[in-house]
């Protein structure tokens, strides 16, 4: 019996075709299986990255890939075996980090994590090394005075800090009026002084803290803090013209105006 080639690559398709199809059921038989098992082992757990903050407790979080749609478990030791997560952080009912408790002289010791997920049988496993992943609060509680230099007023900024350590290195950003922020270089203390000070003159600060190199330097700086502002204090002129009678108004006016204020302070400072 002879085969005519038409009818061979006919027949070559069909059995393509069918091929084709089986392929196409057995992938769907495939993904029924794993949705009626239960099971997302595709599902990889994301990575784990850890803050210590302020010096006072450390966050480990799993959100670079955006907020998770699964409520993960997170275990981690330093030494001992691992252990459960002791506080979960939540966004919207999942579970998108833990906080664990921090101790002197810790960051120098390696984390060990686990993130997995009941519903499947992959799990993240990492060795974080923490001495350098201190981020510490913003400073606090700035304030300005101006104190008299050598040869003019100089203003003086200071600042406190939270954080349970001395060991810090400061930043201050500081406009005068409506010129370019400048940044100094690590300042080891809680004060600065603008090179230049002139009293009629917009000034405003803001500070930044992290550890420094000798304490095993951070990468990361804190947030500035809240800005301070030195608002420089109103001129009033009051000289008097003959040829001016609305200036003499003006004169009685300010002189007026600060004999009341003279007035208000002499009355508040009185003994009751």
């Amino acid at each position: 019996m002879i085969l005519s080639p038409l009818w061979l690559s006919r027949r070559g398709t069909e059995m393509g075709r069918d091929g084709q199809a089986m392929a196409g059921v057995g992938a769907v038989s495939l993904v029924m299986a794993a949705l009626l098992s239960g099971g997302d082992s595709h599902i990889s757990a994301p990575r784990v990255s850890c803050l210590i903050i302020n010096l006072e407790f450390i966050n480990c979080m799993w959100t670079d890939q955006g907020i998770p749609e699964f409520n993960y478990t997170f275990h981690s030791s330093q030494s001992s075996p691992l252990r459960e997560c002791p506080k979960y952080l939540f966004t919207d009912g999942y579970t998108m980090g833990c906080r664990l408790p921090y101790k002197r002289s810790q960051k120098f010791h390696k984390l060990h994590t686990r993130l997995s997920w009941e519903n499947s049988s992959s799990e993240r496993v990492q060795d974080i090394d923490l001495k350098d992943l201190v981020k510490l609060d913003p400073p606090h509680s700035l304030s300005l005075e101006v104190k008299e230099g050598e040869s003019n007023p100089e203003l003086w900024l200071h600042w406190n800090i939270s954080c349970p350590s001395v060991c810090v290195e400061s930043e201050v950003l500081y406009r005068q009026s409506n010129g370019q922020g400048k940044i100094t270089v690590p300042i080891v203390g809680y004060c600065f002084s603008p090179p230049f000070f002139w009293p009629d003159e917009l000034y405003e600060f803001q500070v930044r803290i992290r550890v420094p190199e000798a304490c095993t330097q951070s990468k990361y700086w804190s947030d500035w803090s809240a800005p301070v502002s030195w608002v420089p204090i109103p001129r009033f002129n009051c000289a008097v013209s003959l040829h001016g009678p609305s200036n003499a108004v003006l004169c009685l006016w300010c002189i007026g105006w600060l004999w009341a204020a003279v007035g208000i302070l002499i009355g508040h400072h009185q003994p009751t």
